[in-house]
């Protein structure tokens, strides 16, 4: 009986949530489709989101954060009830709008951030999309890439999942889920993937085949109408080179 009301519970949120979610999407003409990436050499860009795991961690937190505000607030209203109980009456109200309110606006926000939130990986680059209110799409060439790491703490790997941390050339801004951030380097998250090592060695594999990638492949993609200097245009240069000098010594 149990499992089937945690069923009909289930379903009545989901039922409740896409109706705000549909509404919101709406009014805010947020997309609720994986961003777009020009196809390349016949390849469809791959299009990622965070797993469920992912928006288990976020509830986690929220219910914790709730169970803690929500504790300390009603402690205290029933003090006020204790010491005047009229006083406590009339507190009732704000205080049940003040527990329930803001707990409904931060889980509809936790829902919301993992509906928006999208990776898309094509040959040449990879696009992060996330935002609520504002959306943002941040672009990053694989010819920029410099390091792919993943990142793991106790509690994201008790929830089985976990985030890739890239570092692109150029520094100063940090790219987290909530926006960019001045920071040192140039730094962006994938947050909740439950497949981050296949994940990073596409990245790699992307990065690897880029045109200047620094792995001697530069060669192959070199620029149309580009010059490509032989050992013997070298050793003609050279040639000219130290005719030149001795001409000028006499």
């Amino acid at each position: 009986m149990t499992g089937a009301t945690g069923t009909v519970v289930d379903r009545g949120a989901a039922w409740v949530y896409e109706g705000v979610w549909g509404v919101l999407a709406s009014w805010l003409m947020v997309p609720r489709q994986a961003p777009t990436l020009p196809k390349l050499d016949g390849v469809e860009p791959l299009s990622i989101r965070p797993g469920r795991a992912w928006l288990d961690y976020l509830r986690f937190w929220f219910w914790l954060g709730l169970t803690v505000f929500d504790g300390v607030l009603i402690g205290l209203w029933l003090i006020v009830c204790i010491v005047n109980p009229v006083l406590g009456a009339l507190l009732s109200l704000p205080v049940f709008v003040l527990a329930i309110g803001p707990d409904l606006i931060v889980f509809v926000g936790i829902h919301l951030r993992y509906d928006t939130t999208w990776y898309v990986i094509s040959p040449r680059s990879i696009r992060l999309r996330n935002g609520i209110w504002t959306i943002r799409e941040t672009t990053f060439t694989f010819e920029n890439v410099q390091n792919v790491e993943i990142t793991q703490g106790p509690i994201e790997r008790w929830f089985g999942f976990s985030n890739l941390k890239i570092e692109t050339a150029g520094g100063g801004v940090t790219h987290t889920q909530h926006g960019p951030v001045s920071s040192g380097s140039n730094v962006a998250f994938l947050f909740g993937l439950e497949n981050a090592a296949e994940v990073r060695e596409l990245i790699m594999e992307r990065v690897r085949a880029s045109r200047t990638t620094g792995l001697g492949d530069e060669a192959d993609h070199a620029a149309p109408g580009s010059i490509a200097w032989s050992g013997e245009h070298l050793a003609e240069l050279r040639a000219i080179r130290d005719g030149l000098r001795t001409a000028a010594g006499s």
